[in-house]
């Protein structure tokens, strides 16, 4: 209960006050989850309303905020982390889908509910005996890039795509 209300306090704090910091909300969290057991660590991209499963953690991110990169940075994202029956994989490094994983009932709680901050990780942390997780970052995807600009070859002559001026005389043939 203390935690909660300190991570309340602080989360007021960052987002209110005189000197607060602009917020702008991104679809895409990039979050590190360590195996305590093996001791790797492994960043996973997670987006809003698509979760994933790392080890036997499944991942559902609700929100995530930024600050622009002329303030002080700050990433805040609001996850729910429910204990699965554990996933096989092949590598650690990759979360899989968590399509058709079974959470929140008896033998599979919640484990985790509410905000995390890249700035302070221990705030308002995953309680978890073999598994850690916390915020780096939260991103937007990347705009699309537009087609290279068609080109004609030399010998061919260009269209004049400029409209006629209209101060002058059109030339009589």
């Amino acid at each position: 209960m203390i935690r909660l209300l300190a991570a309340t306090i602080i989360g007021l704090s960052l987002f209110g006050g005189a000197h607060a910091a602009t917020f702008a909300q991104k679809d895409t969290a990039t979050l590190r989850a360590l195996d305590k057991i093996t001791g790797r660590s492994t960043d996973i991209d997670v987006k809003v309303g698509e979760p994933v499963v790392f080890g036997s953690l499944k991942v559902e991110l609700k929100t995530c905020y930024q600050t622009p990169p002329e303030e002080a940075p700050e990433s805040a994202a609001f996850l729910k982390i429910h204990s699965t029956q554990p996933v096989a994989v092949e590598t650690m490094e990759a979360a899989v889908s968590a399509e058709g994983v079974e959470t929140v009932n008896e033998a599979n709680p919640e484990l985790f509910s509410g905000w995390m901050y890249a700035s302070s990780p221990g705030l308002s942390a995953l309680e978890h005996p073999v598994y850690d997780i916390w915020v780096i970052r939260c991103t937007a995807p990347d705009p699309v890039k537009l087609p290279a600009p068609v080109t004609t070859p030399d010998d061919e002559p260009m269209l004049d795509d400029v409209p006629p001026s209209l101060d002058t005389e059109p030339t009589p043939e």
